[in-house]
Formats: C-alpha cells, structure tokens, sequence
C-alpha cells in the first residue's frame, strides 16, 4: 500500500498525501456538510473524492484529469462546464496546483460512484479545424489567433519565425498547426497549470527537483533512440528571403538560398513549402536537429507524488547505476494519480535535457 509514502530526500519519513478539489458549485466554501465528529463543517471534496488522475503533456497531447467521487446525497454537486482546480500535496506542507479544468463529461454507475473528466483548452483547439491563410504573420501572430478564435486563454506566446505566408487547413486541428509552429520555430507548446497555452522555447533553468536512485525512485525505465544521427537539412520554397518579403510566391530556381542544415551525422532530408526565407529555415534546421539530439535519451520515472513537476520543467536524476543517466532532464509529460487506498503517485515522461551524453553506461 502507497498510502504512507516514504517521499524525504534526507531523512526517511511518513507522508500522508492530501488533495484539494475546488469545481463549480462544489467548490470549497461554496458548499460545505457538517461533521458530527469534530462539531464543524467538512469540505465535501475532501470527503467524497476516492481516486484523481492527471494527465498532461506537450502538444498536441490533450490533457485530462478525471475524479471519481462517492454518489451519495453528501457529495458535491457538479454540471457540466463548471470550472475548477484540482491541487495534490501532503498532511505535512501544503497543496499545489496540478491542473485548472472544465468539466466535459460527467458519468455514473451502479455502484455508487461518479466519474467527472476536466479538460483544459487543448480540446477546445483540437476541435477547431478552419481553412485560413496568413500573410507576413509571425508564428506567434498565428498561435494567438487560432487561441483566440478558441476562446483560449494564453499565457507566454513569443514570435518565433516570420512567415511570408501561411495556410492553415482542416486536414489537422488547430491544436497541432500550433505543434508544427513549435517545431518550425524551435518551441514548445503546452498547456501550463493555470490552463493558458505557452508557446516559446524551451526553460532553462534549474531543477524543480532531484530524484535519487536510492531513496524516491520506485520505478526507472529509460530507452535509447538507434537512429545515429541529428543531422537535419530544411528545403524551403520561395524567394522572400533574397528578392525581398513580396516575393514569397516566387518558386526560387536555386533552393540553395532556402536550404540550412544542423546538427551532426548523417544529414535527414526535409522539404517544407511553408518556410520561404532563409531564416525560417535555418530555425526550422536547429529546432528539428535539437528535438532529434534530446529524443537519443529518454525514460520515464515512478515516484511518490511530486505535485511541484510540470510539463516544461527540468529534473535532476543523481545516483543512478548508469553514467548517462545522472544529470538533469526535461519533462516532456507526467500522470499524477491520487487515490484514498494506494496513496499519490508520479509518472514522469522524460528526454534528455541538452547532451544526450553519448552511450548508456552499463544501465542497459
């Protein structure tokens, strides 16, 4: 039973996991029961929820939580399209935010329980398909419009590569043209705790937190991309880059102009007609080269719940039986799970963080 983790990186100790719910017409202090037992009211959250599940990543992943709650006449009274947070942590600290959702589906059984799913504004993008063009926009200038004709709330949305011009169109959903912006431009898309869209580069920073191999990690998996190379050469079309930005249309005769190339090895061949200047095809070359290095190392690590990792956030591992295993490393998705009989638990998705580190030591 996980119900009494031991979660201390410096001294062995029991933690007792907590969570707070706060949805709709539920939440705390908007509704309350009474507890005979300590002559006072009761959060009804705190009460009827048995399991919650969260799980968020990286574009064009759509995060979910899911809560299942005990259906009596005590439990909290949710509809569909409330909106709530949902924040996990322990007895002895306080709670921290996991997850801001919408309530998109609600569900009951005979068995006594509810299940209630909460999104967040990746599904409202990944319902939108339009066919749209854009003309001297930036990616960022693209992304803030799909968001906005989402009714999506935005937090960091930087600029990224301009773009002479662009089509979006229904064959793929908003939610993954702003993954293809991300990747063209080197960036990251997700969705941040508060549930507004990031989209920028990539933290740097340090580690939310260190993980020792000896002490908090239940479970270590990690896998080895075989591919040799992160070489990667951007074909372009166009001629916005040499013969001025209202030359976007023209087809270059020599793609030399519109061709870069990064990373080391083998060179892999990419033609994309929506980069037509050398620029956007350099930064296209980088970012494809960069997520092709970091994908060489990736894994994932079990832990006790660690409600402080977010996607895009950094991690440190330390002690680990293989070389290329210690260091940090960048989260790319995690599944938080909270139950009242097996206690809270962290699923960390991971990919190295810079330097893959070359081979993995005597782990594998």
């Amino acid at each position: 039973m996980l119900g009494d983790l031991i979660t201390s990186q410096t001294t062995n100790t029991l933690r007792r996991p907590k969570q707070l719910v706060s949805i709709g017409a539920g939440s705390v202090g908007l509704a309350s029961i009474s507890n005979p037992l300590s002559g006072g009211v009761e959060d009804p959250w705190a009460r009827s929820v048995a399991k919650i599940n969260v799980d968020v990543g990286l574009a064009p992943f759509v995060d979910i939580a899911t809560v299942e709650i005990i259906a009596d006449t005590q439990a909290p009274q949710v509809a569909l399209d409330d909106e709530g947070t949902i924040s996990l942590g322990y007895n002895d600290s306080t709670t921290e935010l996991v997850f801001s959702a919408i309530v998109n589906n609600i569900g009951s059984n005979v068995h006594g329980s509810q299940h209630l799913s909460g999104v967040n504004g990746g599904v409202a993008l990944s319902r939108l398909r339009i066919n749209q063009s854009y003309e001297q926009q930036s990616a960022g200038d693209i992304v803030s419009d799909l968001a906005g004709q989402a009714d999506v709330e935005t937090d960091t949305v930087e600029s990224g590569i301009d773009l002479p011009f662009y089509v979006i169109d229904d064959h793929y959903n908003a939610y993954q043209h702003i993954d293809r912006l991300a990747r063209q431009s080197g960036f990251i898309a997700h969705f941040t705790i508060e549930g507004k869209l990031y989209f920028g580069p990539q933290q740097a920073g340090q580690a939310v937190h260190t993980f020792s191999y000896a002490n908090d990690i239940l479970e270590l998996r990690v896998q080895q991309n075989n591919s040799s190379s992160s070489a990667v050469t951007v074909i372009g079309e166009g001629a916005a880059g040499s013969e001025g930005q209202d030359a976007w249309s023209w087809l270059i005769k020599d793609p030399g102009a519109v061709t870069s190339e990064a990373g080391d090895g083998k060179s892999r061949l990419i033609s994309d007609a929506a980069l037509r200047s050398s620029e956007a095809c350099q930064a296209a070359a980088d970012g494809r080269a960069a997520r092709a290095a970091a994908l060489a190392l990736s894994g994932s690590i079990l832990t006790a719940g660690v409600p402080a990792v977010v996607v895009g956030s950094t991690i440190e591992i330390a002690d680990a039986p293989g070389e290329a295993m210690n260091g940090d490393f960048f989260v790319n998705r995690i599944s938080h799970h909270y139950s009242k009989q097996h206690g809270f638990t962290s699923l960390i998705h991971f990919r190295k963080s810079g330097d893959s580190g070359g081979l993995l030591g005597g782990l594998l």
